[in-house]
């Protein structure tokens, strides 16, 4: 079947004239379509076909394109508006906000915010993280407040227990000290300083900040509940003579040996039998009048005490007890650790070792030799220290046979 066509004048095909064209293959009619067609271009039809088909594409490609981004920013918009909205409504705040200042607080969205003053402390950390991660998905890394704390003690083994329990998968730790509750310059700058200094985390990971200052400064009990009333706080202590030996120890070194001998600076006159109390190396072994001033404000069930001395002789069994009180899976084994033969200290395995430490073990300052101490200051510091062990393993219900 021979196609039937309009004849048109030579070189009019910018015309655009139609009419319509009839193709019967096999006997029957099975299209209808429209045609521009030039007496001199036979094939111009087919070359306007594919000029109009490719017109369209340019035209709704760049169009749908429009719309879907339209329709995405609208709903990715939506619960962050949600978000501010809610935090600033008069009834369910989320901080308990005294005053204003001109700097702004990013909550990490591009919506306006509230900075907190060195009394605006929010309710509670859980809140606060809950609300940060609306409209979050909950497999993004974020910064988020700390759900546990350790609080001291200075050298009681602080450091060695957050690194030890970085070997769980879902502790994440500050790698450093930040003194913001106890510090009032740090305190000022609120509770979105405190919260960049922790490291990214996961929702259902806990987070662990360390300062050992935390458990004998007395304005720090209220600004930690302030913050949060849930926390865990964990505090290491071991028997207080030692542990006033290894602060003289720290101390000498960081003063390059300046200090007279031990003897001579826990006492107070020539006869070596009165006690110098009132100096931090003494004062910070009386746990008990620190730990009542934190059951002002937690009870004694959010507080959890590892055992500094067994820490080093079976860390596995002291961090076991820690993943207990944080309700976190058990991971932490005794296979993880091996001990130091040159400073007995204990180490973490190859396998779990400390990234930035090639064998493992912790860095040249932890386990330092200590001096000998006379028999006789020994005893007074014993005599002095044992009242005080006996309140406060009734306080904390356990027996550290010091």
């Amino acid at each position: 079947f021979r196609l039937r066509t309009t004849t048109l004048r030579r070189n009019t095909c910018s015309e655009k004239k139609t009419g319509y064209i009839w193709r019967r293959p096999v006997g029957k009619i099975i299209n209808l379509k429209r045609y521009a067609i030039c007496a001199n271009q036979p094939k111009c039809y087919y070359r306007m076909a594919v000029c109009l088909d490719g017109k369209k594409v340019c035209i709704c490609l760049p169009l749908t394109g429009l719309l879907l981004c339209c329709l995405y920013s609208i709903l990715l918009r939506e619960p962050k508006t949600r978000f501010a909205s809610r935090d600033f409504k008069g009834g369910d705040d989320l901080f308990e906000v005294n005053s204003y200042v001109n700097n702004s607080m990013s909550l990490e969205y591009d919506d306006p915010a509230r900075r907190l003053s060195s009394s605006a402390i929010g309710k509670n950390t859980e809140q606060w993280n809950e609300r940060v991660s609306k409209g979050r998905s909950k497999h993004i890394e974020q910064k988020r407040l700390p759900n546990a704390i350790i609080i001291g003690v200075k050298k009681g083994g602080t450091r060695a227990l957050l690194e030890f329990l970085k070997i769980h998968p879902k502790i994440k730790a500050c790698p450093w000290e930040v003194h913001f509750f106890d510090t009032d310059k740090n305190y000022e700058l609120g509770l979105d300083w405190y919260r960049e200094q922790m490291p990214e985390s996961y929702k259902g990971d806990i987070t662990v900040e360390k300062t050992p200052a935390y458990f004998v400064r007395d304005k720090v009990p209220q600004r930690v509940y302030k913050m949060s009333k849930s926390v865990k706080l964990i505090a290491i202590v071991r028997n207080p003579v030692e542990r006033a030996i290894s602060d003289y120890v720290q101390v000498t070194h960081r003063r390059h040996g300046v200090l007279p001998p031990f003897e001579r600076y826990v006492t107070n006159d020539k006869t070596g039998k009165v006690l110098r109390t009132s100096i931090g190396l003494i004062r910070i072994g009386v746990y008990v009048k620190h730990l009542r001033n934190w059951l002002k404000y937690f009870p004694i069930s959010q507080l959890h005490f590892v055992n500094g001395d067994d820490l080093i002789t079976n860390p596995a069994k002291e961090l076991q007890a820690v993943e207990k009180f944080l309700n976190i899976e058990p991971f932490i084994k005794k296979e993880n650790f091996y001990i130091n033969q040159t400073k007995r200290f204990p180490c973490i395995s190859r396998s779990f070792k400390l990234k930035k430490e090639n064998s493992g073990c912790l860095s040249e300052s932890k386990g330092r030799p200590h001096p000998s101490i006379r028999s006789d200051i020994r005893k007074l510091l014993e005599d002095y220290f044992r009242p005080y062990n006996e309140e406060f393993y009734k306080e904390v219900g356990r027996d550290f046979h010091w």
